[in-house]
């Protein structure tokens, strides 16, 4: 019973791993051409580079929050593009 537990859970990973290596390698495929880096280039430079929070807004704490979260898509885009080269 625990080795069937086992083996379950290492399937499930195993897959869960596939389906990962195979997500990163389509950003990869996506943003590789020369288009796709431009995007990338001009997401980064919006989202992340240049998306600072003014401190005088009426409420910094949620500017600050929302500016995080769309600097996080484009490090989760740039970091699937990097661990589709490790693959």
């Amino acid at each position: 019973a625990a080795s069937d537990v086992y083996k379950r859970q290492h399937k499930a990973a195993a897959e869960a791993r596939e389906r990962f290596s195979e997500l990163t390698k389509a950003y990869s495929r996506c943003f590789a051409t020369e288009d796709g880096q431009k995007v990338v280039e001009d997401l980064t430079r919006k989202f992340l580079l240049d998306n600072s929070t003014d401190l005088g807004a009426r409420n910094v704490e949620y500017e600050a929050a929302y500016h995080n979260g769309e600097a996080g898509v484009i490090r989760m885009i740039v970091h699937y593009i990097q661990q589709a080269e490790k693959v």
